[in-house]
């Protein structure tokens, strides 16, 4: 199932989530017509997630990366069952910042 955040909720949402999601690795991938499928990362841990609205950009934290977003223009949720799976956050040139989160690992 997918839903779009209103912009008005980003900063609570990002706020939010980054409590149940830090700490869980993610894998980042940028997808745009000039550029093609750009993989940031296969698999990082979740640092943060933050939503600056006097800027208008979003920020992933990475271990070992900084990711930025600048002025997004739509952010929408893939959920299952309930629990958030991924993120796609079309940034000011139509390209999608996808964020996947990744199973669990298993000791």
């Amino acid at each position: 199932m997918s839903k779009t955040i209103a912009p008005a909720e980003w900063q609570a949402y990002f706020k939010s989530l980054v409590k149940t999601l830090s700490g869980k690795h993610v894998r980042v991938e940028v997808v745009g017509i000039t550029l093609g499928d750009q993989v940031l990362t296969s698999s990082s841990p979740l640092l943060g997630m933050t939503y600056e609205p006097k800027k208008n950009t979003l920020e992933i934290s990475l271990d070992g990366l900084e990711h930025i977003i600048n002025r997004p223009k739509a952010i929408s949720i893939r959920e299952d069952d309930g629990t958030l799976v991924a993120l796609d956050i079309v940034d000011q040139d139509d390209r999608h910042q996808i964020v996947t989160l990744l199973p669990s690992r298993q000791p």
